[in-house]
C-alpha cells in the first residue's frame, strides 16, 4: 500500500464522531469543534448476482468526503462495515464467502480506486429489526471473517476499530454467570430489563446480544485494534437500566465498566479450540466510551452529559495512570446548529485543559 499510513492522532483523549452525510456541512462543524476522528457509515462487502465476484459496495458521497479530506488535513477517516438493519458479510450461491484476509484485500483495492480516502476500517455488525431476518443471528464465518481481516488490515498498516453494543461486549456482568457466556443470537431480550415491571416497560424489546464480540477480540488478539468503542446509548442498554431504574450515579457506572475491561473479565462457552474461556482485557489507551448525542430520549437511548465523561476520564487517570482513549458519539448528523446542541463542542469544551495551545480549525 502506498496511502502514507497514518496513525491516530496523539493529542488524546480523541473525539470521534460517526457520520453519513458529507454534505451538510455537519462534518465540517464537528471537525472545527474538535472532532479528530470521523467514522463514515456505512460500507459493504458485497457479491454480485451475476458473475459473483466481490466488491464494496456504498452510498457514502466520496467526491465529498475527499474535499473533508484535503481541507482537514489532521483528521483521521475511517469506513464503518454493518450498521442497525445492516447486511452482514455474503455468501457465494453455496454457502462459502471469501477470508476476512481475502475482502481486506477488496477493500484495498476500493480505498486505492478512490485515493485512499480512508485511513481504516470499523466493525459495527449489529442486528435487525426483524427477529426473523438472517442478521438477527451472528454466524461463526462472520466473526472469522472480521478477526482474519482485522489482522490482515493492522499488518498493512491501517487503523483497525469497532463498536460493540454493550451487550455485544458487557463488562459490567455477573462473574460465571448467564450473561458472562459467549452466543452468537442477536435476538435477546436485555439482560437487566427482567422483572414483569421491567419487561412491560420496554415493551417485549427483544434485540440485545450477549458477549457476540469477545470471539472476535479472542481469534485476532487485542493488539490488532487501535481502539474498542463501547455503544452505552444501545436501546435499553444495561447501563440504561443502572442510571434511570437504579438511580446509580453515571460516573460510578462508566467506571464500573471501565474497571471491568482493564481488569478483565472471563466470557464463557466459546466456541475456541484453545479453551472455552477467554479473557476480555482492554487497556485504557485503547478504550473508548461511545454516547449518543441530541437524538437520546433518556428512556430507550441513555442521555449521557459531557460533565460526566470527563469525570469518568480523570477517575481512569487517577485509578490506572491514564485516561481511556477518547469520547464517541452517535451521530454528526444530528448535531445542531448552536453550540450548546452540538456533542463535539461539549466535549471539546470539557477536555480544552488536555490540548493546551491547541490549533483552531477555522469557522464554516
Amino acid at each position: 500500500m502506498n496511502n502514507q499510513n497514518r496513525s491516530l492522532p496523539s493529542a488524546a483523549p480523541l473525539i470521534i464522531g460517526y457520520a453519513s452525510n458529507a454534505s451538510s456541512g455537519k462534518v465540517d462543524q464537528a471537525i472545527i469543534d474538535g472532532a479528530s476522528v470521523i467514522i463514515w457509515s456505512f460500507i459493504h462487502l458485497n457479491i454480485k448476482d451475476d458473475d459473483e465476484t466481490c466488491n464494496i459496495k456504498t452510498s457514502l458521497e466520496l467526491i465529498e468526503i475527499k474535499r473533508i479530506r484535503e481541507k482537514y488535513k489532521h483528521v483521521v477517516h475511517l469506513a464503518a462495515f454493518g450498521g442497525w438493519n445492516g447486511p452482514h458479510p455474503p455468501t457465494f450461491s453455496d454457502g462459502s464467502s471469501l477470508s476476512g484476509g481475502k475482502w481486506c484485500d477488496v477493500f484495498i483495492q476500493f480505498n486505492e480506486m478512490n485515493g485512499f480516502l480512508f485511513d481504516g476500517i470499523d466493525w459495527d455488525y449489529e442486528g435487525n429489526d426483524n427477529l426473523d431476518a438472517p442478521t438477527s443471528k451472528f454466524t461463526l464465518q462472520t466473526l472469522e471473517i472480521m478477526a482474519d481481516f482485522s489482522m490482515e488490515a493492522k499488518s498493512k498498516g491501517l487503523i483497525v476499530s469497532m463498536a460493540p453494543a454493550e451487550s455485544y461486549l458487557d463488562a459490567a456482568v455477573v462473574p460465571g454467570g448467564i450473561d458472562a457466556t459467549f452466543s452468537l443470537r442477536l435476538d435477546l431480550p436485555p439482560r437487566a430489563w427482567t422483572s414483569p415491571e421491567d419487561r412491560d416497560m420496554i415493551k417485549g424489546f427483544s434485540h440485545a446480544g450477549r458477549q457476540c464480540y469477545a470471539y472476535v477480540l479472542a481469534k485476532a488478539g487485542v493488539e490488532s485494534f487501535d481502539f474498542i468503542q463501547i455503544q452505552l446509548y444501545e436501546g435499553y442498554a444495561p447501563y440504561l437500566y443502572e442510571v434511570t431504574r437504579m438511580r446509580k450515579d453515571p460516573v460510578d457506572a462508566i467506571m464500573e465498566r471501565v474497571n471491568g475491561f482493564v481488569g478483565g473479565y472471563v466470557v464463557n462457552e466459546m466456541p475456541l479450540k484453545s479453551s472455552p474461556e477467554y479473557e476480555v482485557k482492554i487497556p485504557p489507551s485503547k478504550l473508548v466510551i461511545g454516547i449518543g448525542n441530541r437524538w437520546c430520549d433518556g428512556v430507550k437511548f441513555c442521555k449521557i452529559d459531557p460533565k460526566t465523561i470527563r469525570k469518568a476520564y480523570d477517575r481512569t487517570k487517577n485509578t490506572f495512570g491514564e485516561g481511556f482513549l477518547g469520547t464517541m458519539f452517535w451521530t454528526v448528523n444530528e448535531e445542531g446548529d448552536d453550540e450548546e446542541s452540538r456533542m463535539a463542542h461539549a466535549l471539546k469544551r470539557e477536555f480544552q485543559d488536555q490540548h493546551p495551545g491547541e490549533t483552531s480549525y477555522g469557522e464554516l
